[in-house]
């Protein structure tokens, strides 16, 4: 169940980091469209960082999962 987890952790930290833009838009952040261009342009850069932590951290699970039972 874990692993589930962490694959599903991964997967969507590695969407965002792909594509910000429709992620933002897939889970309808609104905000996103109310912003002036240099604001939804950081916006975005941020949702990319929480999408690398996102999979690091999914990463990081699994391992611990696996490597210490």
């Amino acid at each position: 169940m874990n692993l589930l987890v962490s694959a599903v952790g991964m997967a969507l930290g590695v969407f965002i980091v792909v594509s910000p833009h429709s992620a933002a838009a897939l889970w309808g952040s609104e905000r996103l469209e109310k912003l002036a261009p240099p604001r939804r342009a950081l916006f975005l850069r941020w949702y990319r960082a929480f999408g690398v932590i996102l999979c690091l951290t999914a990463m990081l699970f699994a391992v611990d999962t696996t490597a210490f039972r």
